[in-house]
């Protein structure tokens, strides 16, 4: 179903990319050839199901992309599919699932789970995404996929990824080993990605090489370190970048001293790992969020800014279960995964400014049943 959104959309890219054009018209005319032969197979499968056919083992995957579609079609008749935002949920194994807020909001209500627990085994990433925002995913060898948000299906009720075998419902095609190791929302590209890896190293690339890399199946970033994988994709144009292990040491320096195919930025404990990174493209709050549901808002000023990477990273907080990092903003709330499936959310105005080193104040009380993911959703959408 082509939405009256969505041809704005399409006007919209148009205008910004006059020289695009042709390209876009192209895609429009194979997105809409795409709908009518989904239309055609969907009026099949009705016919089917009402003169009561029998269902074989492969019809049994075309009936529960049918009861997707059908999902689908009642969020467009209550006005949800076309304009809201949504979570997109993301696993290992490259499938992807999509959550309106209206329905977040449900769930965060009646405190019922939205994750079955082998989904959230192997859940990979938990991202907030508007209508038309594209969603970045990068795999453990380094390559990049990219959907939107009306690719992706809905999350049934039942909390479980669609059809496991069946390539229809992966986000991406995953190479033998290959799995997804972190995702990000793209609301405006960058000039330049900075990419980083669990063992601290990192790289910076053009975005305008993106679509070739997507491709090619080019990795944008490869290291020689056994089990490393990329754990954060943040905007390199301006300012510093600022990263953080997972026992609460950050070290911050300039996105552009990342030269060539990348560098050794942070160095640490064998046992410790590079836990999230971000952005500062001006002087910030930093909120840094830990799976126990704690949450530390800090000046960035006060991580020393070095001028080049390579070096090891200082006490940023007391932690040893570091989640997520973010620059400080009080209009928001984290909406947190927990690992009984459970969405939890925390406004976090009321969070202090702290000072010196600590562990933070507690948000949600989570001992019981830790984080495994946490999204931002700005202003008052929860």
């Amino acid at each position: 179903m082509i939405r009256k959104s969505d041809v704005q959309w399409w006007i919209q890219e148009v205008r910004r990319n006059p020289d695009a054009a042709p390209e876009l018209v192209e895609m429009l005319a194979d997105r809409l050839m795409e709908l009518d032969l989904e239309n055609e197979r969907l009026r099949d499968e009705l016919v089917g199901l009402r003169r009561g056919a029998p269902l074989t083992t492969a019809d049994s995957g075309h009936v529960t992309r049918l009861q997707q579609q059908v999902a689908a079609l009642q969020d467009v008749i209550k006005g949800q599919a076309s304009a809201e935002a949504a979570l997109i949920f993301i696993s290992d194994r490259g499938q992807a699932l999509r959550m309106p807020l209206s329905r977040a909001r449900i769930l965060l209500r009646e405190k019922q789970p939205a994750l079955d627990r082998s989904a959230v085994l192997s859940l990979r990433s938990l991202v907030f995404v508007r209508p038309h925002e594209a969603v970045l995913m990068l795999t453990n060898t380094g390559r990049v996929a990219r959907i939107l948000p009306h690719q992706v299906p809905f999350l049934l009720e039942t909390g479980g990824w669609l059809a496991e075998h069946d390539d229809e419902h992966r986000a991406i095609n995953l190479d033998p080993g290959e799995r997804v190791a972190v995702a990000v929302a793209l609301p405006e590209p960058p000039r330049f990605w900075t990419v980083v890896t669990r063992r601290g190293f990192a790289r910076q690339f053009l975005h305008a090489l993106l679509d070739p890399h997507i491709a090619d199946r080019r990795p944008v970033i490869k290291t020689d370190m056994a089990g490393d994988e990329p754990i954060a994709m943040v905007n390199g144009d301006r300012g510093d970048l600022m990263m953080i292990t997972r026992w609460g040491h950050a070290l911050r320096f300039p996105h552009h001293t990342v030269m060539g195919p990348g560098t050794i930025a942070l160095t640490m404990e064998p046992d410790d790992e590079v836990a999230t990174a971000l952005s500062l493209p001006d002087e910030a709050e930093v909120l840094l969020v830990t799976a126990s549901g704690m949450a530390l808002r800090r000046e960035g000023s006060a991580c020393k800014r070095h001028t080049k990477p390579g070096s090891s990273g200082a006490p940023f907080i007391q932690a040893f279960d570091v989640l997520a990092s973010l620059p400080y903003a009080a209009r928001g709330a984290l909406l947190f995964l927990t690992f009984a499936g459970k969405l939890v959310c925390s406004p976090v105005a009321d969070v202090p400014l702290q000072t010196r080193l600590s562990k933070g104040s507690q948000l949600r009380p989570m001992v019981n049943h830790p984080a495994v993911a946490v999204a931002w959703v700005p202003g008052a959408l929860l």
